[in-house]
């Protein structure tokens, strides 16, 4: 049996001990265990700099774009999430020390990345309040002895210090979960989940494990525990001998599961891929409806890189793009009812800071939502009328995000002028930005459907 061990140490022969960075693929193994909360640590390392990481093959782990020299954080991390998919398509365990889910909002280009984002879920279950919540205590009694990991709480109950647990009370949890251990109220705190053909057993940590040699116990135990549940009771490989005793049909057998093992392999790869590329693309309707910085502003950074603009590469920075020699100042705002002047304060002490400092205007674009909730076709005009004036007056741009959804709709659609011609009209728009005149100037004309959104 190998299994492999991320970011908790586990000193056993049959363990291979890495960060969440440098470990192998994770499919290659007979069984995970992963520490959330050093994943967590990691990725905030490499946010800060505060650590030097590198992924197996000895490349840097970089907060940014991967490059022929580097590894993009947010790649490494999608990485990660595919790998598990087909680990537990293979039908293999992992287990996590069970930690309350954080986020880690600095990731450049992965929107919503938390501290479980690598990990399936059951169908109708999260990783988050109020599926799974944060707790503290010491006291964990197991409730089911005959499963796998009872050995690890009866071991170690004297150190066990639960940090989160299960609301079990979920409609249709006993579908996909079996709790096996609970606190002394009664909290969920050892709980095993089926999620597709795999399995995924949540177990509280050790209190303070210890120096490494204090730890040979406790890898041991989860050794054993874990080759219960692959049903893998005597230690190491089976006796090559063994292949001389068959039984009748028994061949034919392996040779079918094997088979099937391979299909359901390449299928989970095929399903990761064109999962990843779905949300790649379908990020863009976010324009539509979204508001807020993680969920306009991030999808707009996109859509006006896709579109050519430089940008400011921290979603935690006010945004600028560049183009060209020009630099514009970006803010943005999302509301289900027309935008008022709030942004209009923010992006104009920005325009003064700026003049301020060089001595010359400053350009600035405001992207608004309005009307957010109702579908494009049915919106009021997205921004009071106060708010046109005043950008009228500061000579700023004001674009809608059905706008910028329409523009970066037609760039995909293959238009190879649009990006260019949208790039100088924002610089040099002053006021409510036309995109009428913009197609009218020599941009080929959509073809009519149904969930064209409109251009103003």
């Amino acid at each position: 049996m190998r299994v492999l061990a991320v970011g908790f140490a586990l000193p056993n022969p049959e363990v291979d001990n890495y960060s969440f960075a440098q470990a192998p693929s994770f499919f290659d193994y007979d069984a995970v265990v992963v520490d959330p909360s050093a994943v967590s640590r990691l990725i905030e390392e490499v946010i800060d700099q505060a650590g030097e990481h590198v992924t197996n093959s000895r490349e840097p782990v970089n907060n940014g774009a991967t490059s022929p020299i580097g590894t993009g954080l947010a790649d490494l991390l999608r990485r990660r999430q595919m790998e598990t998919e087909r680990l537990l398509a293979l039908g293999r365990p992992i287990v996590c020390f069970a930690y309350p889910n954080v986020y880690h909002h600095r990731v450049a280009g992965f929107t919503g990345c938390d501290r479980y984002f690598w990990l399936p879920a059951p169908s109708g279950m999260q990783y988050r309040e109020s599926h799974l919540l944060p707790g503290d205590g010491s006291t964990v009694i197991t409730t089911d002895s005959e499963h796998p990991f009872a050995s690890y709480v009866d071991a170690f109950k004297k150190r066990l210090g639960y940090r989160a647990y299960f609301a079990d009370a979920i409609p249709n949890f006993s579908e996909f979960g079996h709790v096996f251990a609970r606190s002394a109220g009664g909290a969920a705190v050892g709980v095993e989940l089926t999620v597709g053909a795999g399995r995924i057993v949540f177990i509280p940590p050790v209190a303070e494990p210890g120096a490494s040699s204090d730890r040979h116990p406790l890898a041991k135990t989860i050794v054993d525990c874990l080759r219960r549940l692959l049903g893998r009771e005597a230690e190491g490989p089976a006796p090559l001998w063994l292949k001389e005793y068959t039984l009748p049909g028994l061949a034919e057998l392996e040779t079918q599961h094997e088979t099937a093992t391979s299909a359901v392999a390449e299928a989970q790869g095929q399903l990761a891929e064109a999962k990843a590329n779905l949300q790649e693309l379908d990020k863009y309707r976010r324009l539509l409806w979204q508001e807020g910085k993680y969920g306009l502003e991030a999808t707009a950074r996109d859509a006006f890189s896709l579109l050519g603009f430089q940008i400011t590469p921290s979603l935690d920075e006010p945004c600028a793009l560049f183009a060209d020699s020009d630099k514009i100042l970006l803010e943005v705002e999302g509301a289900p009812a027309e935008v008022g002047m709030e942004p209009h304060y923010r992006l104009r002490r920005r325009l003064e800071e700026a003049i301020a400092e060089s001595g010359k205007r400053q350009k600035g674009v405001l992207l608004v939502n309005g009307f957010r909730l109702k579908t494009p076709a049915d919106r009021a005009t997205q921004y009071s009328n106060a708010l046109r004036v005043a950008a009228e007056s500061m000579r700023y741009c004001l674009l809608t995000s059905t706008q910028l959804f329409e523009v970066t709709k037609r760039h995909l659609e293959g238009d190879q002028q649009i990006a260019g011609a949208f790039r100088r009209r924002l610089a040099a728009s002053e006021g409510v930005f036309d995109l009428d005149s913009l197609v009218a100037a020599g941009q080929p004309q959509p073809s009519e459907t149904a969930n064209s959104a409109p251009t103003t």
